[in-house]
């Protein structure tokens, strides 16, 4: 009997410490996953999807995440505004109190838009020789007829022109309104939702087409040269009803860009686009790799047709 209880305390004590070392190991094993988890999550950094921007934005991804191994950039979609993401690409326009804001703003480079017709467009002859001015440029885009010229009896005997736009939303109609100056304007025309390239595909469609695009979608990046099917309607830089000699600057884009940066001209729309994220954020990547575009990531702006970051602190954001 002493014996059999012996037996079975042994048995009880082998048992128990079987169950503590396999409980411990299970323990160990979920710390030691979620401290894995954890430490992935660290080197993770989200960034919303840019309508305007993303394939420079995926380059500067690509080329920090090679410079940094381990680093994971993923992008994800703004459908919901509880989103939950480190870094969104925004235009900047004026927004009051901005200083006490919770978002913090990073220059990283500049948008240039220009407008652009259907090659088949032959309403802007005196636009095309001439360079286009301010007023007209408003008139096309700010009407809320878009196709009516000067007079009815004009607009009567002239073919007509259909403006394609987007929402006062979008990053691309937002860089243009605050370049008329009217930031609760909205522009005139068919509204396009979704992608800025949908804009140059209606009016690759339509021979009638008028409509504006940034720099990136209405060139080719690989020749430079103005995209096939479009125009561009030249901005007189100095709205003096002539584009002169060193105004000759549209058919090239590095020649743009070039001409934009030295000469900064103001009559052709442009502003910042900033990185924005929270001040609070505790992803420590974050401002590494926003920092890193600031520095390294310029080198690629023109590539993608972007001009590079200005020396101005921005003002506000809008994505």
């Amino acid at each position: 009997m002493k014996t059999t209880e012996k037996k079975n305390n042994n048995l009880w004590k082998t048992t128990s410490s079987d169950y503590f070392g396999k409980t411990t190991l299970i323990i160990a094993a979920i710390v030691f996953c979620m401290s894995s988890q954890a430490q992935n999550a660290s080197k993770t950094i989200t960034i919303v999807e840019s309508k305007f921007a993303n394939p420079l934005v995926e380059k500067w991804a690509n080329e920090y995440s090679k410079a940094n191994s381990g680093v994971t950039i993923k992008f994800v979609k703004n459908t919901a505004q509880n989103i939950q993401s480190d870094l969104t690409l925004t235009v900047n326009v004026p927004l009051p109190d901005v200083e006490n804001s919770s978002t913090k703003l990073v220059n990283v480079g500049r948008v240039a838009v220009l407008p652009v017709v259907n090659e088949k467009n032959s309403l802007f002859d005196k636009q095309f020789s001439n360079g286009i001015k301010q007023d007209e440029l408003k008139n096309i885009f700010l009407s809320n007829e878009s196709d009516q010229l000067d007079s009815e009896k004009e607009s009567a005997k002239a073919p007509t022109y259909t403006v394609y736009s987007q929402t006062p939303q979008s990053a691309t109609a937002k860089v243009l309104i605050d370049h008329f100056g009217h930031s609760n304007a909205e522009l005139g025309g068919v509204i396009v939702t979704g992608n800025d390239k949908y804009l140059i595909e209606s009016v690759l469609s339509d021979s009638t087409g008028v409509t504006y695009g940034n720099l990136s979608l209405i060139y080719d990046l690989n020749n430079r040269e103005v995209l096939k099917g479009i125009k561009i309607l030249p901005i007189d830089p100095d709205n003096s009803g002539r584009l002169k000699k060193e105004e000759l600057v549209y058919n090239n884009l590095d020649q743009l860009i070039s001409f934009l940066e030295s000469s900064k001209n103001k009559a052709i729309p442009s502003t910042d686009i900033s990185f924005s994220f929270n001040k609070k954020n505790s992803n420590p990547l974050v401002e590494d790799f926003v920092n890193w575009v600031k520095m390294s990531g310029q080198q690629f702006n023109h590539q993608y047709g972007f001009l590079k970051s200005s020396d101005e602190v921005p003002a506000l954001t809008q994505k």
